[in-house]
């Protein structure tokens, strides 16, 4: 006969599972007010002190910790030596656990008395959780009454796979209820102490101001990932906050580009984790020197990420100019020395990223934290919407621009072109209220001063157009090639737009705000 442990706090639909249990065959094993609540349904069980060999006791405090109930869940079934071990030691298995947990963040919300929190701290559960959670091979945990309807529909053919997601949601409720005691305790003393429970913290001089702490917490997918975190630091100063935000805009820019130009040395320059250069050509000296043109003010100060080696020529360029931080994949040993002139500059080597990193984003806002998946879109397809069409050489742009321009900062307007055979930024508006602003007080004068012919250029919006004002707007100035996602309600009056100002453009699809 199968036996189940039965240990709820939570007493929704226990009766109806028990019951369920019962007529296939199963032995229940349960504990203090579980046990109480199959009684009043008239539904047999056997009380957990007779497994344990021991009354409960203090209070409630010593239920289910016991080495014949955590050995009755633990053992491997399929390994001969742990059933030898376990029918030497009279040990029965338990085939299933139904458990969640002391409700203490429903009490912490009714008081602040100490002695009523620690109560309501659940010891005995986790432990009986993790360890069915660990042997899901032979074992099912149960751990919300959520679980309940589908485990009695899928009971007869409950295979590993489906035991390992019940096991994962028992880790992850586990690791839950950790974490919110830890919060609330830390909450509930005087201190300053990082409100998250992880042992790799550094840290870091200060955040985005100096008056504002902040950490540094390695979170890792997977070993076969590329890092920015792992970077390997050759030189320079301690890295702050802000320094980390812009690293990481300049790497994913660089990385992205290199996955769509692997043939080509891409310079990415970064100011405020905003692109202000960004250049893709057929040498490296080449590549930033172009990337650099493009906003020769803002990237004093810059962050700047190459997607291959450094060599000496770079060192030698970058003598006169005063750079934060450098990132690539390797750096020549004559780069290296020339660079250590400059104490301060941070060289930080790493190769670009290898794969898409299913990265969640996390930010928060007061009392709760937001997240999201990183914005790693890369395979654009563009649908032609006007009479008049983009011609190969701007086509050849379109990636370039878009990629570019999922990194500035919304509105985003990104004005790309072709120098000497280059990709480069030509001009760039971000961060406004309107997109309007962006492409008639920033990218278009930006791009005018750097001597590039409108007509010449790819204008990239982040989001659609809401009107035909920036489709006016962008005929007056001579921008003549458009690619935006479209979606917009007046979609069609934009087009029209477009028609009646000989404009190309075409549909991506795909919106990259970034706030």
């Amino acid at each position: 006969m199968k036996r189940a442990l039965l240990s709820v706090s939570n007493k929704e639909n226990i009766a109806e599972l028990a019951t369920f249990l019962i007529k296939n065959g199963y032995e229940l094993i349960s504990t203090g007010g579980t046990a109480r609540v199959l009684a009043d349904n008239h539904i047999p069980y056997t009380p957990i002190s007779e497994v344990t060999g021991n009354p409960e006791a203090f209070g409630g405090r010593m239920k289910t910790i016991s080495f014949s109930v955590l050995s009755a869940l633990l053992f491997r079934r399929e390994n001969e030596d742990d059933c030898a071990q376990a029918k030497e030691l009279d040990i029965k298995p338990i085939d299933l656990v139904i458990c969640n947990l002391y409700p203490f963040k429903e009490v912490s919300r009714k008081t602040k008395d100490q002695g009523t929190l620690i109560e309501n701290i659940d010891i005995g559960g986790p432990n009986m959780i993790r360890a069915a959670a660990k042997n899901f091979k032979s074992v099912t945990i149960l751990t919300n009454p959520n679980q309940y309807p589908e485990f009695m529909k899928r009971f007869s053919h409950l295979y590993e796979a489906q035991r390992y997601e019940y096991a994962l949601e028992a880790f992850k409720m586990t690791a839950e209820y950790d974490q919110y005691i830890f919060n609330h305790l830390n909450y509930l003393t005087p201190n300053n102490n990082l409100p998250l429970a992880f042992t790799e913290t550094q840290e870091l001089r200060y955040g985005e101001n100096p008056h504002q702490r902040s950490w540094l917490i390695p979170w890792k997918n997977s070993k076969n990932e590329v890092h920015l975190a792992d970077a390997k630091k050759i030189q320079g100063k301690e890295l702050s906050y802000n320094n980390l935000i812009d690293a990481d805009a300049a790497w994913k820019c660089t990385s992205d580009l290199n996955h769509k130009y692997t043939g080509l040395d891409i310079t990415t320059i970064i100011k405020h984790s905003t692109p202000c250069g960004v250049a893709a050509d057929n040498n490296q000296l080449d590549s930033l020197k172009k990337a650099w043109a493009c906003d020769p003010i803002s990237s004093f100060g810059s962050i700047i990420a190459f997607n291959n080696t450094v060599n000496a020529d770079i060192a030698t360029w970058l003598q006169d100019k005063f750079v934060e931080i450098l990132i690539a994949p390797d750096f020549t040993n004559e780069a290296l020395e020339l660079f250590s002139k400059k104490k301060n500059m941070r060289i930080l080597k790493t190769p670009c990223k290898n794969k898409l990193s299913q990265e969640k984003m996390i930010k928060s806002i007061n009392g709760a934290i937001l997240i999201q998946d990183e914005d790693e879109y890369q395979n654009y397809e563009y649908l032609l919407q006007t009479q008049k069409s983009l011609t190969p050489s701007l086509r050849e742009l379109r990636d370039f621009g878009m990629l570019v321009n999922k990194y500035t900062k919304s509105n985003g307007i990104t004005l790309v072109a072709k120098k000497d055979n280059a990709f480069v930024l030509a001009g760039s508006g971000m961060g406004q209220p309107n997109r309007l602003d962006s492409l008639k007080f920033l990218a278009a004068p930006r791009a005018k001063e750097l001597g590039y012919k409108m007509s010449d250029m790819l204008l990239i919006s982040d989001a659609f157009f809401p009107f035909r004002d920036s489709i006016d707007e962008a005929n007056k100035l001579g921008i003549k090639n458009i690619i935006q996602p479209g979606g917009s309600i007046r979609d069609e009056e934009v087009i029209l737009a477009c028609n009646q100002n000989k404009i190309a453009m075409e549909f991506s699809n795909i919106r990259h705000f970034r706030h």
